[in-house]
């Protein structure tokens, strides 16, 4: 008898396990980013030689800062689209005496998974209205005119 109990669990457990694949299939999961929006033109803008305020007038402040070396600068991107891959993207501005020195960037984010041009955009019912010579509903009264 307790070999079935034993065996009617494992059953159980094995066929809940398997429930993973359906939640990623048919549960809704939210989009995140998180981090700084790394615009190429922008950091094409930053050059060697530049001081600090000068890079965070480009790109922004940075997303971190070195605890132990302040003059290595994080600017990081993540996105986690729901139910796809994540992707990251970095880049590190090291500074010698507030002068930018080095840049290196890891990782790159091609097209933002989350602007996707074939999503249809739900537009404003107003928007599509082609009825000019209607008057807008509103609550308030007509204004009065002096002539």
């Amino acid at each position: 008898m307790p070999i079935k109990n034993i065996i009617a669990c494992f059953f159980l457990i094995f066929s809940l396990s398997g429930c993973s694949f359906l939640y990623d299939t048919f549960v809704y999961q939210i989009d995140i980013t998180q981090g700084n929006y790394i615009d190429d033109k922008k950091l094409d803008q930053v050059e060697l030689g530049m001081n600090q305020e000068q890079v965070i007038f480009i790109l922004g402040s940075p997303m971190l800062i070195d605890q132990f070396d302040s003059s290595k600068w994080y600017y990081i991107r993540y996105i986690k689209p729901g139910g796809k891959d994540i992707q990251q993207q970095q880049v590190v501005f090291t500074f010698n005496n507030k002068i930018l020195e080095h840049i290196e960037r890891e990782g790159q984010i091609a097209d933002n998974p989350l602007n996707d041009p074939n999503a249809k955009k739900a537009p404003n019912i107003a928007a599509e209205s082609t009825d000019d010579d209607r008057e807008p509903i509103t609550d308030n009264p007509p204004p009065i005119t002096v002539k």
